[in-house]
C-alpha cells in the first residue's frame, strides 16, 4: 500500500486529488467517490463512463500538465457535516492506495486541518 492524501476545500467547495493515488489506481478516465456505511472512510474508485456518480479526470494530469481539482458541494457539505468539519476551513486526509483492488482508501476519521498562512486565503489570493 502506497501513503496518499486528498484535501478538502470546504469554502470552496473544491477537492484536491493527488496524482499519485490516480495513478495508483490505474489512471482512470473517471472516478468516483464512495462513503463506507460507518462514514469512516471514504474510496476513490475508478469510474467507466461519465454520468452524476463520476468525475472526469483530465489527460494532462497525468503527463504533468496540471494537479486535479474536483468541485462537489454536495460531498464537501455531506463530509463536513457528517465529520464535524468547520465549513470554512481545509482538511488533508490520509489514505492508502491498494494496486490490486484499484482502489484508493481515505480515513476520515483522521483527517487534520490545513492551517493556512493568516495573509492568505484558500486558493492563495489576500
Amino acid at each position: 500500500m502506497n501513503e496518499t492524501f486528498l484535501s478538502f476545500y470546504l469554502r470552496a467547495n473544491r477537492i484536491h486529488v493527488f496524482v499519485d493515488a490516480l495513478r495508483g489506481i490505474g489512471c482512470p478516465k473517471f472516478i468516483s467517490f464512495m462513503i463506507d456505511e460507518t462514514g469512516r472512510s471514504l474510496a476513490m474508485v475508478p469510474y467507466d463512463k461519465k454520468d452524476f456518480y463520476s468525475h472526469r479526470v483530465p489527460f494532462s494530469v497525468y503527463n504533468g500538465g496540471k494537479g486535479m481539482e474536483v468541485s462537489s458541494l454536495r460531498l464537501c457539505r455531506i463530509l463536513a457535516r457528517e465529520q464535524n468539519w468547520d465549513p470554512e476551513k481545509s482538511y488533508r486526509v490520509p489514505g492508502d492506495v491498494i494496486p490490486k483492488q484499484k482502489i484508493a482508501l481515505f480515513y476520515l476519521s483522521e483527517a487534520e486541518e490545513i492551517k493556512h498562512n493568516e495573509e492568505y486565503m484558500v486558493w492563495g489570493r489576500k
